[in-house]
């Protein structure tokens, strides 16, 4: 069974790898949020210096967050470049600048598969590289099917 995809990278499929590998990214900008109500609380009960730091923290988890996660699950793919891939019983081959040739499935720490598409996990680390494979990456329901079942077989269940 061989399996060929391609597609261009977009920020979107960065931002759905990034929340399914780093859930703390997803709920940053709620806690944020969360911490400058505090803040505008403080401020009604009269605590400037209380109502600043908290300000200070919202900024520090609304940016610092999804920064740190940006830099500890990096890949390398950049925007607007194709990627072709194929896949079978013995690896992932992705063809890309700047992209390893082939991935031997045991290279894979775990896939997830989210509304966006699918996230691979690389390396023994745990913040190894992450690549994101989109849904309209497959040219038909069934490819995408088969490489579901590729990474099962191959790296196991979701997770």
């Amino acid at each position: 069974m061989r399996v060929e995809f391609s597609w261009e990278p977009e920020a979107a499929d960065r931002r759905d790898a990034l929340r399914a590998v780093a859930p703390a990214v997803r709920w940053a900008p709620a806690f944020a949020v969360c911490l400058v109500i505090l803040a505008a609380v403080l401020l009604l009960a009269d605590n400037t210096s209380a109502a600043v730091l908290t300000l200070v923290a919202a900024g520090a988890v609304a940016i610092g967050v999804p920064w740190q996660a940006s830099l500890l699950y990096r890949d390398t793919l950049a925007a607007n470049q194709r990627v072709r891939a194929t896949a079978d019983e013995f690896a992932l081959r992705m063809h890309g600048m700047g992209l390893p040739d082939e991935l031997v499935w045991s290279s894979l720490q775990s896939w997830q598969e989210t509304d966006h598409g699918i996230v691979l996990r690389l390396g023994a680390r745990a913040h190894g590289p992450v690549y994101a494979v989109p849904h309209r990456a497959f040219a038909l329901p069934s490819d995408e099917h088969m490489f579901r079942e590729l990474l099962i077989r191959r790296v196991g269940p979701t997770g």
